[in-house]
């Protein structure tokens, strides 16, 4: 009996070991959601958002893998998907990806996915979207009155209508983002749209394949679009419609069927200096200063009076200045070595038929300061057409010079400014 009673208790005490290891290692596991600020950790993204202790401010760490949700963001909060493994949202066909109506909020590295709308934010003021990756939705991206609001570093493509869509919104910026391939199913798509809306940068986005427009301002006032690739978009590429007071410059305007629309003299295409890369401009440039010598119209009677002759670049040195570069030829690197003052690009011919190459640089006095000595090939290739005086202001200095084509190294040397 006394043996039996010891195997027994024995027995209860294993089963106790093991349930109690049990706990403590699920609950030192956690769930895949944890709210960084309290430790907490969740299931599932809504109910980490949804908790009493998720307070504004707080940060919500989200682990690799796929979460089948469709989520409501009513709070200020930071949402963040990690890197190491994407962090997929599939809305399984549900209205939304994710849904806010909070304001200063963060989405941040998340794949959205199989759903009406993959992000939509309404009155969502001082908000950040960067870094996700949203397709395979209706409209990926759509804002509706919101202020201060960022869309940065995204990728949309192959989404059925909107790629990415701002609506009566002010001091907005849209930049960095490639966006791509929307609307080709229905065939009604666009890239990157805004409509009744004001003060907003449209910067260095990729916008190529999309149906209607790569980029498109309707009934807006007030924008910036520049330094964007508009490319091989099917209807129009960039399109100008009841808008007015905007900039459009520093752009590359490339094989879309209809380049551009614009009705409204009050829009600039150019900022005085220079304006954009038309890849059907047929003018020629005598003086050799890298700017068309006759003005580039647009479909409804605006023009860009002071076209590029080559693609627009901008290169960041390590002290952060910006360094922009037309040319046409393929600029395959650049660097800036602050030790001795030199900025070094490497250029290759942009087509097997291209003989003659040119750059025209806009150099920072606060980079390198004047005179500027241009040398290609270590001075094993000559330097023709030189003007290291083409413009000036009190920020930069524009320089010019060509080279028979092929592949050179480049350097320009100046004083420590």
């Amino acid at each position: 009996m006394n043996r039996k009673m010891t195997l027994i208790l024995s027995s209860l005490i294993i089963i106790s070991i093991v349930v109690v290891l049990f706990f403590v290692f699920n609950r030192s596991a956690g769930g895949p959601v944890r709210n960084v600020d309290t430790g907490l950790t969740y299931d599932t993204i809504q109910a980490a958002l949804d908790a009493n202790e998720t307070l504004d401010g707080h940060t919500i760490s989200v682990r690799g893998g796929v979460y089948n949700e469709s989520i409501a963001l009513n709070k200020a909060i930071v949402l963040i998907g990690e890197d190491d493994n994407p962090t997929i949202i599939d809305g399984r066909r549900a209205n939304y990806g994710i849904n806010v109506n909070g304001k200063s909020v963060t989405i941040k590295g998340f794949t959205i996915r199989n759903c009406t709308n993959g992000i939509n934010l309404k009155g969502s003021n001082n908000s950040l979207i960067t870094e996700n990756n949203i397709s395979l939705t209706t409209n990926a991206i759509l804002v509706y009155n919101s202020v201060n609001l960022t869309i940065h570093q995204n990728t949309v493509g192959n989404n059925n209508r909107a790629g990415i869509l701002v609506t009566n919104s002010q001091n907005f910026t849209i930049s960095n983002n490639m966006v791509f391939d929307n609307g080709l199913s229905v065939q009604l798509g666009y890239g990157i749209n805004t409509n009744f809306s004001a003060n907003g940068l449209i910067k260095r986005n990729i916008a190529y394949g999309n149906w209607y427009d790569g980029i498109g301002l309707l009934d807006s006032s007030n924008c910036t679009v520049i330094e964007n690739t508009v490319e091989n978009n099917r209807i129009n590429g960039v399109l100008l419609s009841a808008s007015s007071g905007s900039f459009v410059y520093y752009n590359n305007i490339i094989n879309n069927s209809v380049q551009a629309v614009d009705f409204d003299l009050t829009n600039k295409w150019d900022d005085g200096v220079e304006g954009n890369y038309w890849s059907n401009y047929a003018g020629v440039d005598s003086n050799y200063d890298g700017i068309g010598d006759t003005a580039q119209a647009t479909t409804g009677g605006n023009q860009d009076t002071k076209p590029l002759m080559g693609m627009f670049h901008s290169f960041t040195a390590s002290t952060g200045h910006q360094v922009n570069i037309v040319s046409n030829s393929t600029v395959t690197d650049f660097a800036f070595f602050a030790a001795n003052n030199t900025i070094r690009i490497y250029v290759a011919n942009a087509s097997v038929l291209q003989s003659f190459g040119f750059c025209r640089l806009a150099i920072p006095k606060a980079l390198i300061a004047t005179p500027y000595t241009v040398t290609i090939d270590d001075g094993s290739a000559p330097v023709l057409n030189l003007n290291d005086t083409l413009y000036d202001n009190s920020t930069h200095r524009w320089i010019y010079f060509a080279y028979a084509q092929s592949t050179h190294k480049i350097d320009i040397v100046g004083t420590p400014p």
